[in-house]
């Protein structure tokens, strides 16, 4: 990861989940965990869920409760006077549905954005990804300095569905709506919850989208 990214996340958390933020907090960990399920301290991929948690709650909930509220990210940087440049790479953060192609020959981690359908390559010193190759997830990819960076917040999925999700990936990227998009991959996330509460059952039986 970019330091100078890296730096504007943590500080980002720093500043909105404690003193008169945490409110806003409880609010969007509320609001997430319903939409996408609840999280236990032993489940296996507590740690993976609360990352997602952290990149939805800087770079999507706007809190309900309070006039003219916008992102908390968008806060952030307004508050912090942040250049224009780094302001527009969180601004832009493609959410999305990627598999994880490996890497090139050339040396760069690829992946693929089944949304978007399109291939990104990452700096060949990015960190491995927390994925295996030809694993599906969805994720979010930042763009700054020329470079995309993978955060680290991953929902990982089984491959059993991996055509249906190209399928009504092209489903949702011909309506052209960012809303949308991000509605799909949140309902994507919660049947994951599902999955890994239901692991006996077929995938194919849980992530149904008609």
């Amino acid at each position: 990861m970019d330091p100078v990214i890296q730096d504007h996340i943590q500080k980002a958390l720093f500043e909105f989940t404690s003193g008169e933020h945490y409110q806003t907090l409880v609010e969007a960990r509320n609001e997430y965990f319903s939409i996408t399920g609840q999280v236990n301290e032993d489940d296996k991929n507590f740690e993976a869920r609360m990352n997602s948690f952290n990149d939805w709650y800087l770079l999507h909930f706007v809190p309900k409760n309070r006039e003219n509220a916008q992102i908390v990210i968008r806060d952030y940087l307004l508050k912090n006077n942040i250049d224009q440049i780094t302001a527009d790479s969180f601004l832009n953060v493609n959410f999305s549905l990627f598999e994880y192609k490996g890497v090139s020959w050339k040396g760069f981690p690829v992946l693929k954005d089944y949304l978007h359908d399109k291939k990104i390559l990452l700096p060949k010193e990015h960190p491995q990804p927390a994925v295996l190759e030809g694993e599906i997830f969805t994720g979010r990819v930042i763009s700054y300095d020329g470079q995309n960076y993978l955060l680290s917040g991953l929902c990982v999925l089984p491959k059993e569905i991996r055509w249906r999700l190209k399928s009504q990936s092209r489903k949702i990227r011909k309506l052209k709506d960012a809303g949308r998009e991000a509605e799909f991959l949140l309902k994507i996330e919660a049947l994951a919850t599902k999955w890994s509460r239901y692991g006996h059952i077929d995938p194919r039986k849980i992530f149904v989208f008609e």
